[in-house]
């Protein structure tokens, strides 16, 4: 193989990556680790299994996204893989139908509530992509749902049963990640307001915006001292909440300060890591 075909190779991959962003998924599937052990049970072949159906029905409604935002990444991102041709449309739809069919394989090597789940994952991608990601409110409600809260308690309810611990766990997570994924909007405000996606930052403008985000950001900070109390949470939970609660300060605190695409970006990149440690710190709850 030449070295021109080799690099083509590459590229094609990278593209394909783009287009299903898994990395934007570990995070979830941490989540549904964590729900496991705050269970008081642990399986490691059902957190590998579960976690590879979260990640395969999670790069499907990615895919699905991608499709659906052609349009609008014309504007915001076109060096995207279907805006600029690298990738065809009809590749990414068969790609899509794959991991679908490969995520529910997973989901029934584990059990039936997981194929539930899978179904759930799927109904949330097109609402997101069809309908709440237009308005701020109802999309930050099902991110915040399809990549915490169900996750969390999708791996608590494998082994355990619906308790008020999960209930206030939940509600917790609501309280506190949900108007941060206004985050994601920041890079994309000038395409999203020529195609109608009322956004955080299209209807309040960047600048006012940035201090609701930061807010949230700070959010764990003043209240993580409620399920700590509440369930009677370990040490631990506590010290690598507050570790997280300052990183999410530190970000929010950038982005009041700037509000460009490229800062927003990285910004949102920094908070998937620090979600992926809050995580962690409910497994070592």
């Amino acid at each position: 193989m030449g070295a021109g075909q080799f690099l083509e190779i590459e590229v094609r991959v990278f593209d394909v990556l783009r287009i299903m962003m898994p990395n934007r998924a570990f995070a979830s599937c941490v989540c549904f680790a964590a729900g496991m052990v705050i269970s008081g049970f642990f399986d490691p072949l059902t957190v590998i299994f579960g976690s590879l159906m979260i990640l395969s029905i999670y790069c499907s409604q990615a895919i699905f996204n991608n499709l659906l935002d052609i349009e609008g990444d014309k504007v915001n991102a076109p060096d995207r893989p279907l805006v600029n041709g690298s990738l065809t449309v009809e590749f990414a739809r068969n790609l899509m139908i794959f991991l679908i069919v490969l995520g529910f394989v997973f989901a029934y090597l584990i059990s039936p509530w997981m194929i539930f789940v899978s179904f759930l994952y799927i109904f949330y991608g097109i609402i997101y992509s069809s309908f709440t990601k237009a308005k701020w409110y109802l999309a930050y409600f099902t991110l915040a749902t399809s990549h915490v809260v169900t996750p969390l308690v999708s791996g608590y309810l494998i082994f355990g049963q619906l308790d008020e611990k999960i209930i206030i766990i939940a509600l917790f997570m609501y309280l506190t990640e949900m108007i941060v994924w206004s985050l994601k909007d920041y890079k994309d405000v000038e395409g999203d307001a020529r195609t109608g996606v009322m956004t955080l930052p299209v209807v309040m403008n960047p600048k006012k915006a940035a201090g609701i985000t930061f807010l949230a950001l700070c959010l764990p900070l003043f209240l993580m001292w409620m399920p700590w109390q509440m369930l009677g949470l370990s040490t631990a939970f506590l010290i690598v909440y507050l570790i997280a609660g300052v990183m999410r300060y530190c970000l929010g605190k950038q982005l009041l300060e700037n509000q460009s695409p490229a800062v927003a970006a990285n910004i949102l990149k920094n908070f998937r890591l620090v979600l992926l440690l809050q995580m962690i710190g409910w497994c070592l709850s």
